[in-house]
């Protein structure tokens, strides 16, 4: 008989990574707050400053301002953090005041907008889900740094300085973005931990997911005898695609099959009218064993809209995923990873922003997953043992 097992999915919704987190609202009405007052004193006497001196105090001026109001936003967090996120907020303010009054930024600029994009790594990189605003905040303040450290209008930099100055505004970027994974992917990982043990955190999950919301319970005995009817109709039909000249026979795309992941395509199935057909799935998953032997893993089940939820027949255990900011070529028509804290996709591929619904059923004797996500690592030995 299949392994089934309830799912323990969180709250409904993605990775922080591509929307704002509901604790940095607090930062963006504090920077709604700056530009309002900044529109009430247009017709004020301001200060005669070159134009990117002016840039240098608008980045200044509302990065001071989301930390100002991200002091108030993580109240949860502990007053500690309440505090350094106070004081990043009034010393990014004084060097803006500096600016304004017409001084240059100087060291002290330099070590205030650098301490605040290392401060954002190690948050990151101890697990804080990155957002949009943390994004945008961080890229400001590594373009006012690109202001900060550019030559004085007349002065001629050396060779050695001006590439030194260069490089560490790329290593900046890399940094940022590196870290934002690390903190993507930490929080979505101990956030499925969490919900294995019982405890839900509403709005994290791995980058690309969006798990629907599930109430966390046991199946019925209903439930578990309709998923494991699923499983074993599955194994039934799609024994003969073992082959993978019938699966092409029959219009799924096995061209080009490599690697322990490859799903194989038909399109003549994605909008038939059939849903959650043991015998017509949409996709067919298959690895490449030691010599080149093709291995069937099981199906992939799609709904045919986008926004339309599959039917949970098991409960808990038929939990379907949708995936969010994916990368997709179209020659050959394929995964290419996922859109980047920085908003790219590898060349060559372009942005889908969400999935249509899915499901996996796996055929693959003594899978401790007959549904749902089949774990890498047992993938990996099954097939190498093939």
């Amino acid at each position: 008989m299949p392994t089934l097992h309830a799912h323990a999915a969180g709250a409904a919704g993605g990775s922080e990574l591509y929307r704002l987190s509901p604790e940095h609202l607090a930062g963006v009405l504090a920077l709604v707050m700056l530009l309002s007052v900044a529109w009430l004193v247009r017709g004020s006497r301001l200060p005669r400053l070159s134009p990117v001196n002016w840039l240098l105090v608008a980045l200044l001026a509302a990065s001071a301002a989301v930390h100002a109001g991200l002091a108030v936003g993580h109240s949860e967090h502990g007053v500690g953090l309440q505090v350094l996120m106070a004081l990043d907020a009034i010393a990014l303010a004084f060097v803006a005041r500096r600016v304004w009054r017409g001084a240059s930024a100087g060291r002290l600029g330099l070590l205030v907008l650098g301490g605040s994009v290392v401060a954002y790594w190690i948050s990151a990189a101890g697990g804080e889900p990155p957002d949009q605003l943390g994004l945008a905040t961080k890229l400001g303040e590594i373009l006012a740094l690109a202001i900060v450290v550019r030559p004085a209008p007349g002065e001629r930099r050396r060779g050695l300085r001006s590439f030194a100055g260069s490089a560490a505004i790329a290593l900046l970027v890399l940094g940022t973005t590196a870290t934002s994974w690390i903190g993507a992917f930490r929080a979505g990982g101990e956030a499925s931990a969490a919900n294995v043990s019982g405890h839900v955190h509403a709005g994290a999950a791995l980058p690309g997911f969006v798990m629907p919301a599930v109430a966390q319970r046991e199946p019925t005995p209903a439930e578990r005898a309709a998923a494991t009817e699923l499983v074993l109709a599955t194994r039934s039909a799609l024994a003969r695609y073992a082959d993978p000249q019938v699966a092409a026979a029959d219009g799924y795309n096995v061209a080009g099959m490599h690697g322990l992941d490859f799903h194989a395509t038909n399109p003549a199935y994605e909008h038939d009218g059939r849903i959650f057909d043991p015998a017509h799935p949409e996709t067919l998953v298959y690895a490449v064993a030691p010599g080149g032997r093709p291995v069937l893993l099981g199906a992939m089940f799609q709904m045919p809209s986008i926004g339309e939820p599959g039917p949970t027949i098991g409960g808990p255990l038929t939990v379907w995923h949708a995936h969010e900011q994916v990368c997709v070529t179209l020659t050959p028509p394929g995964l290419a990873g996922l859109l980047s804290p920085m908003g790219m996709c590898p060349i060559g591929s372009f942005d889908l922003p969400l999935t249509a619904q899915m499901i996996h059923v796996w055929i693959v004797p003594g899978a401790p997953e007959a549904i749902g996500d089949l774990d890498q690592a047992w993938r990996r030995t099954y097939v190498l043992s093939q």
